[in-house]
């Protein structure tokens, strides 16, 4: 089968690159710049053009399957809905006259009422590929535990960093996660329904947990344990800004999840059971313990003295009076 993969180069995109070609399926791969390229496998056609700017598509070859594995998190934090929903209308306007039939990975979490920016712009991805009279397939999940995943490597860094499992509401929210192994499973398996109309799949382990809970899970397949301290409800924002000392590497793209903490993100696995019943996610813990014993990441102890005077001494940090007294109150314990 001849498919087209968008987000070519992202976590998902890479993984599902593999496991098609182990398939001996076509692979036409889009990417931004064909001198980042890291896969140089033969068997993969690249191309080189931008979503954010349909003058650099590409003519595109006839596709049977495209899959869209593109998000905005790399892009401003102000402008990425905006940038998502640019992103969605040209893919459709660069394939549709080959009238492939289209695979989405989304988001789970609630389409009416309260929402963060990312998962909003998630859930209007979807609709605008949804509404282009093309078949899509669209699966909406949680976090996915891979080794690289950004979900994974925030859980991690946080884990290994922090000397203590923090207790905050922000942190207490349900969600259901899902193995990178079972995610590739449903993308795979999409590939042999013939998709009419715009269909939603959710999907997760069925194993409901909260953020907290996969901080203590990762020290557990680790054979770690730290105690759970209460720590003030900060503001989002005021997490964000903690995010740029805690966790460097990931906080331009975490800032953005950082709102989606707050919202419950679990699915109903109707459509699932019903399409994919071959598909029996790992338990959660298997799932966590894999994708560790995968990782090659490293995060360097950072909790001293010299990192609590850091925080105390931010600007943004003292803009708020309850959140610098807060700040001061619990970050002041430890120097």
């Amino acid at each position: 089968m001849k498919i087209l993969i968008a987000g070519a180069t992202g976590f998902v995109g890479r993984n599902l690159i593999e496991e098609l070609l182990n398939d001996d399926h076509e692979i036409i791969a889009l990417c931004r710049s064909l001198n980042k390229i890291k896969n140089h496998d033969p068997r993969i056609h690249w191309v080189e053009g931008d979503l954010l700017y349909k003058e650099t598509l590409p003519e595109i070859e006839k596709v049977e399957k495209a899959f869209y594995l593109v998000h905005g998190l790399g892009g401003t934090e102000k402008n990425f809905e905006h940038e998502e929903s640019l992103a969605a209308v040209n893919f459709l306007n660069w394939i549709r006259p080959s009238k492939a039939e289209i695979i989405y990975l989304g988001a789970l979490g609630k389409e009416r009422g309260a929402s963060s920016p990312h998962l909003r712009s998630r859930h209007l991805t979807g609709a605008i590929l949804g509404a282009s009279g093309l078949g899509v397939l669209e699966f909406r999940a949680s976090i996915i535990l891979g080794s690289e995943s950004l979900s994974f490597e925030m859980i991690k860094g946080i884990a290994t960093r922090v000397p203590f499992i923090p207790e905050l509401s922000l942190l207490a929210e349900p969600c259901e996660p899902l193995s990178l192994k079972d995610l590739l499973s449903y993308l795979k398996s999409g590939l042999d329904k013939k998709i009419k109309g715009h269909r939603i799949v959710e999907i997760g382990a069925g194993e409901r947990t909260t953020y907290g809970e996969l901080l203590e899970l990762y020290l557990k397949v680790n054979g770690e344990t730290k105690a759970k301290k209460k720590v003030p409800d900060f503001d989002p924002l005021i997490v964000k800004q903690l995010l740029e000392y805690l966790l460097p590497e990931h906080s331009g793209e975490g800032k953005k999840l950082v709102e989606s903490l707050k919202y419950p993100t679990t699915a109903d696995h109707t459509e699932a059971n019903k399409l994919f019943p071959e598909i029996k996610p790992v338990p959660l813990e298997e799932a966590m313990k894999e994708a560790s014993q995968n990782s090659h990441s490293s995060y360097s102890q950072i909790w001293d003295k010299e990192f609590i005077k850091e925080i105390l001494s931010d600007r943004v940090l003292k803009q708020g009076l309850k959140a610098a007294t807060d700040i001061r109150n619990f970050f002041g314990k430890h120097l």
